[in-house]
């Protein structure tokens, strides 16, 4: 008996260590990069977003586990011509989501749709990357009057059979488990996997220094960040047919630029089988991952702008 009080109570320390450690690195990242946008109510959730430039509009839509951040290498050229819109999709940094329901790859691309609506964008081009490209084809297939075309950087464009290496640590099926896990043992799961996860991300090139915070990379420490990435990665592969199975449905413009070396995301599946199948035009980078946007933002901001000459009266 006595040893079975000893382990509960040292599971229980061990335990309150790591709430408190998670509890600190979620406050140390909230100060570091406090909200700095607007914040609109749509359906399922609010979106916080970030407005800079004026011109044609844009709208910048991120890829699992980021933020709005990931895309402020490109901002400071991309803005001096174009009205460029950045959102956290709902639930992720500064956003919130309802629930579970609204986390699948319709429900977010509806509550975006819903902020263009709300917030009078006039058919704007929609950058998705990484999984920000399945929402952008989402509403590219249901709202094409919505847009002006699609411009998606190493999207996941293609059914996903097997989870990514990095993400399968995050393929929590539980919501008790991923509510426990995200406020009781994320923060000590981030600092052991951090280094490792970014590697991978940004291979073949070198993680940007900097990431944490100019980039937004801290903000994965938030518990509800944890929770919404478990959630964002079940439910896009549960409604990803919704989405591939519509593919032979778009009819609006499409263009893709994808990293020759991405680790994450198959260059050939989800780019040139991609295009084969929808039409859209293809442009590969040698010799670099993933992240295009934080490593490569001029080679980025070049493809969006050759985007917005091609859909010029589109």
């Amino acid at each position: 008996m006595k040893f079975i009080a000893a382990t509960t109570l040292f599971i229980l320390a061990l335990l309150t260590a790591s709430f408190i450690l998670t509890q600190f690195l979620a406050f140390v990242a909230r100060r570091k990069l406090p909200a700095n946008g607007k914040f609109t109510e749509v359906r399922g959730g609010i979106i916080h977003w970030t407005e800079q430039g004026k011109g044609e509009t844009i709208i910048l839509i991120h890829g699992l586990g980021g933020n709005h951040h990931n895309f402020n290498y490109m901002l400071p050229e991309l803005s001096k011509k174009y009205h460029v819109i950045s959102i956290d999709r709902i639930g992720s940094a500064w956003s919130t989501r309802q629930d579970f329901n609204y986390a699948n790859l319709n429900a977010q691309a509806d509550a975006i749709v819903d902020l263009i609506d709300q917030e009078s964008f006039q058919r704007p081009l929609l950058i998705g990357h990484s999984l920000g490209g399945a929402f952008s084809l989402s509403i590219g297939i249901r709202f094409p009057d919505k847009v002006r075309g699609l411009a998606l950087i190493c999207p996941a464009s293609m059914a996903i059979d097997a989870t990514p290496d990095i993400f399968r640590d995050l393929e929590v099926s539980s919501s008790t488990g991923r509510v426990f896990l995200a406020n009781f043992l994320s923060g000590p799961f981030s600092l052991m996997k951090q280094k490792k996860f970014l590697t991978e991300l940004f291979e073949p090139e070198p993680i940007t220094p900097g990431f944490d915070i100019k980039g937004g990379a801290i903000l994965s420490r938030l518990p509800s960040q944890f929770q919404t990435t478990c959630e964002d990665l079940i439910a896009a592969k549960e409604s990803q047919n919704d989405v591939v199975s519509k593919l032979g449905d778009l009819e609006v413009p499409m263009h893709v630029l994808f990293a020759e070396d991405d680790v994450i995301l198959n260059a050939q599946h989800h780019g040139v089988a991609f295009c084969e199948t929808t039409g859209a035009r293809l442009v590969m980078i040698p010799k670099t991952g993933h992240m295009l946007p934080v490593t490569q933002p001029q080679i980025c901001n070049n493809f969006i702008e050759d985007v917005m000459l091609a859909t010029t009266n589109q």
